[in-house]
């Protein structure tokens, strides 16, 4: 327990983050991941209703945008952070270095043109296959 106790304090001695930035970067990261698991919450909500509505009256649906698979895969890989860049997630330096003429949005309705080939973690959307 004592050894625990002095690597922390150690590692901290020799961070090049402050104590304060630090505690900044876990509220914000926090803070992010609130947001983020209400608003993919209320956004898989609104295209679940789109989607509902579209189905029981039979009307085409209405345009959501919603990020591609690339988009996802740059928000979602492992973070560490950097003194260099200043960012506090992959979700913020995504924002601050994307290029405004390579967006990926895409509206909802429409088909992606990456392979159909589907991660095993989505077996569940239907049974891992799209019907075409």
């Amino acid at each position: 327990m004592i050894s625990n106790l002095l690597v922390i304090c150690v590692a901290r001695c020799f961070s090049p983050i402050s104590y304060l930035q630090l505690k900044f970067w876990k509220d914000y990261a926090e803070e992010e991941n609130d947001l983020m698991n209400d608003y993919s919450s209320k956004h898989a909500k609104e295209l679940a209703e789109r989607n509902l509505k579209s189905f029981f009256n039979q009307t085409p649906p209405a345009n959501i945008v919603t990020p591609c698979n690339k988009d996802w895969e740059k928000i979602s890989s492992l973070y560490k952070f950097s003194t260099k860049d200043h960012f506090y997630s992959t979700l913020h330096r995504y924002i601050e270095n994307k290029d405004k003429t390579e967006g990926c949005m895409k509206l909802a309705s429409l088909r992606s043109n990456e392979s159909a080939n589907n991660p095993p973690v989505l077996d569940f959307v239907d049974g891992g296959t799209a019907a075409l």
